[in-house]
């Protein structure tokens, strides 16, 4: 444990009582942090009083609830059957919500899937903006130019691997990039 600091004019003093039990946790989690108890529970108040207490917590439901929400899935079912029929049928509506879950990827999935379902969006951007677009298929299934096509493999492996998916959703941005 560090030494602790001596107590100055400026600095004010709370006293109450907690069960011994409680005592006992604290003590024994600011010996992990190896800082003294009265440390451990400022850095505790603060980071309630500050809110980023349960950040993290936050931030990994926030992924979870993306990954698992019915408009991922519809969009990457959508995704799926273009591979088969990349025709540019598609509902404005749908096309519109398509388009607003892939603009979502960002905040929820690692940086080079996003980069993948950037492909799709542009894609979708161009047909939902052009009049005259040519072509009545979506380019990016099947797409000759590897920087246009998608590349299904990496969401598979994203999304079928139970350990990778997880590990993304506990922390964050994973070092997946070895896997794709």
């Amino acid at each position: 444990m560090t030494n602790k600091k001596s107590i100055t004019d400026e600095d004010a003093t709370l006293n109450f009582r907690v069960p011994k039990s409680l005592k006992a946790t604290i003590v024994a989690k600011a010996e992990i942090e190896k800082i003294t108890s009265s440390k451990y529970l400022r850095n505790l108040l603060e980071s309630v009083h500050n809110g980023s207490y349960c950040h993290l917590d936050k931030l990994k439901s926030e992924r979870e609830d993306f990954l698992f929400s019915k408009e991922f899935l519809q969009l990457i079912v959508w995704i799926y059957r273009k591979r088969e029929n990349n025709s540019r049928e598609v509902d404005k509506n749908d096309l519109d919500s398509y388009v607003k879950t892939l603009k979502r990827t960002e905040n929820f999935l690692p940086k080079n899937l996003v980069f993948e379902l950037d492909k799709v969006l542009n894609n979708l951007l161009v047909v939902r903006v052009s009049k005259g677009y040519d072509g009545d298929r979506f380019d990016f299934p099947k797409n000759y130019s590897d920087d246009k096509k998608f590349n299904y493999e990496k969401v598979e492996k994203f999304l079928l691997d139970e350990n990778i998916l997880e590990a993304f959703i506990e922390r964050g941005e994973v070092n997946i990039t070895n896997i794709f």
